[in-house]
């Protein structure tokens, strides 16, 4: 009976695991900041090797809270030109980018670890539009560290177990230097999570938990204030059955290349600071959440900490200036 017990609560835990019953993606605060992670076809957009390193801490104060670490690289692909200067024939020309990202999700005894690549085609709609089409392909492994676990019987033991499935998301990007519009598929496979208590159970097919898929849509604008000062509301629309649609409302203001400050809302459960501010090729973004939540009430709230790197990339492909959102 007790062994029953502990395979059973194998696929409990990971459900336990995640931001929400349904949704089973990390969250993220900072995603405007870095939208390759919603979407693939965001992938190469930026005319330089992008790089990126996220750490999230979430509900600070409760006991087995998630925490989330990630780092991305995205970019362009063509060939090496002579010059810094961009020509109408740059512009004009479709090119392929490519990027990668690695991320680690910690809940109490769960863990969620991932790595995909990507890959994006990139075309000129008109002469400041463009479109990328992208994909992306990967593992995840589901773990549950039975080590951590504790039972009201001393006698019981907790059991380690692992899943991995491969999956796959695809996204479309439509861009200018003033605006943004995506619309983005996670999970889509849909591959099913089997833990075991054995071996012989593994190979006989042990029940699992499905991945469910998530549909991302997100869009921003550029809103010129001034030479030097710029506004940029934006919002983002996740879907993931059977839970409600969930909505996050942006604003950012901005000064020049250098600084910027924002608010968030997200609907039904938190508001969130943000800023953040770029020198040379380093950027920096801090954001934190407070709950409005009935949670709220147990945790400290949740602290975000994005550290970017711009890698200068002469090759003859030209992607509009997109550091603005």
């Amino acid at each position: 009976m007790k062994r029953a017990l502990s395979f059973l609560l194998f696929p409990l835990l990971l459900l336990a695991a995640m931001p929400a019953l349904a949704q089973q993606q990390a969250q993220y605060s900072q995603y405007m900041n870095n939208n390759y992670i919603l979407n693939p076809g965001a992938t190469g957009v930026e005319d330089y090797i992008d790089v990126k390193f996220s750490y999230r801490t979430q509900w600070t104060g409760l006991d087995g809270a998630p925490k989330t670490y990630y780092a991305s690289i995205t970019s362009s692909l063509g060939k090496w030109r002579t010059t810094d200067k961009r020509t109408m024939r740059d512009r004009q020309r479709a090119f392929h980018a490519i990027g990668g990202i690695v991320y680690n999700d910690v809940t109490g005894p769960t863990s969620r670890l991932g790595a995909y690549g990507s890959y994006a085609y990139n075309v000129m709609l008109t002469h400041d539009i463009r479109a990328a089409l992208g994909v992306s392909a990967g593992m995840q492994q589901f773990s549950v560290d039975g080590q951590q676990l504790q039972f009201y019987d001393p006698t019981t033991r907790g059991i380690s177990a692992a899943s991995r499935v491969f999956d796959t998301s695809a996204g479309l990007w439509v861009y200018s230097p003033n605006f943004y519009v995506g619309v983005s598929g996670a999970q889509l496979l849909g591959n099913r999570l089997n833990f075991s208590y054995s071996a012989a159970q593994l190979g006989a097919g042990a029940p699992g938990n499905a991945l469910r898929r998530h549909y991302f849509a997100t869009a921003g604008v550029r809103l010129p204030l001034s030479p030097e000062w710029s506004l940029v509301p934006s919002v983002l629309v996740k879907a993931v059955s059977p839970a409600p649609l969930s909505v996050d409302l942006n604003a950012k203001i901005k000064y020049q290349d250098l600084l910027w400050a924002g608010v968030s809302w997200r609907a039904f459960d938190s508001v969130v600071a943000l800023v953040g501010l770029s020198y040379e090729q380093f950027t920096l973004g801090y954001s934190y959440d407070a709950g409005t939540s009935q949670l709220a009430n147990y945790n400290g709230g949740s602290h975000e900490i994005l550290v970017g790197l711009r890698l200068k990339k002469k090759a003859q492909v030209v992607c509009p200036d997109n550091r603005f959102w």
